[in-house]
């Protein structure tokens, strides 16, 4: 062992036994104490009550007064973020209310258009003689238009429309489109050609008979109204 190392140890020897006697010292004090003379106890024994009442004094502060505190304000934190995503929620669904509400106005709209399309019961004569117009312009000869019994469905009543002309291609494929520019809504059903010799022009192109069932369709409603 070198001189210094026994230096070392002669130098710590005394500051080990000085904090043992300290803590002994401390906890000699505190068994001798006297309740009633609070004036005559050691400084350091009254720092460590002060130190354990004021302890006391904060855990109890927090507890009885912070801490109720602190749990109303994590409450009304989560309770304000509930209410934040519950407007969101009732947000995003008026934006698609709206949204829906236009949609079906303009559903409402195109209806109604469609309505205007369709006959009433006083416009079918009308709608008859705007076809026979129609099939004449395109140069075919009608040799019969007559209207059938009417179908009545759920929604609307369906007018079926006989019809046999005379023409060639070209005539029928105007007529066609005829039918398709008229203001009322019109289609055409089972088609019937027969194919027959053109006596009436000098030409190789053959003369088409044609029967055809034009429809017609009337929403109900507009017959209740035709019938007040």
């Amino acid at each position: 062992m070198s001189i210094n190392d026994f230096d070392d140890m002669v130098e710590e020897t005394p500051i080990a036994k000085k904090k043992k006697l300290n803590v002994e010292k401390f906890f000699q004090q505190w068994n001798t104490l006297d309740a009633n003379n609070y004036g005559g106890w050691p400084f350091s024994v009254k720092l460590t009550v002060w130190i354990f009442i004021l302890a006391g004094i904060m855990f109890l502060g927090y507890m009885l007064l912070l801490k109720p505190k602190m749990d109303d304000i994590s409450n009304a934190n989560a309770q304000e973020q509930n209410l934040l995503n519950e407007f969101r929620a009732k947000d995003s669904t008026l934006r698609n209310l709206q949204a829906y509400q236009r949609q079906l106005q303009e559903m409402e709209a195109n209806f109604n258009q469609q309505l205007e399309q369709l006959p009433k019961e006083t416009e079918i004569p009308g709608l008859v003689e705007d076809i026979n117009v129609t099939g004449v312009n395109s140069g075919l000869k009608f040799k019969n238009i007559r209207l059938e019994p009417e179908i009545k469905q759920e929604f609307f009543i369906e007018q079926p429309i006989s019809m046999e002309a005379v023409g060639d291609y070209h005539s029928f494929g105007a007529f066609m489109s005829g039918i398709a520019a008229l203001p009322r809504i019109v289609t055409l059903h089972d088609f019937t050609l027969t194919a027959g010799q053109n006596t009436e022009k000098k030409t190789d192109i053959p003369q088409i008979t044609y029967q055809v069932q034009a429809k017609t369709y009337r929403y109900v409603g507009n017959t209740e109204g035709a019938v007040e």
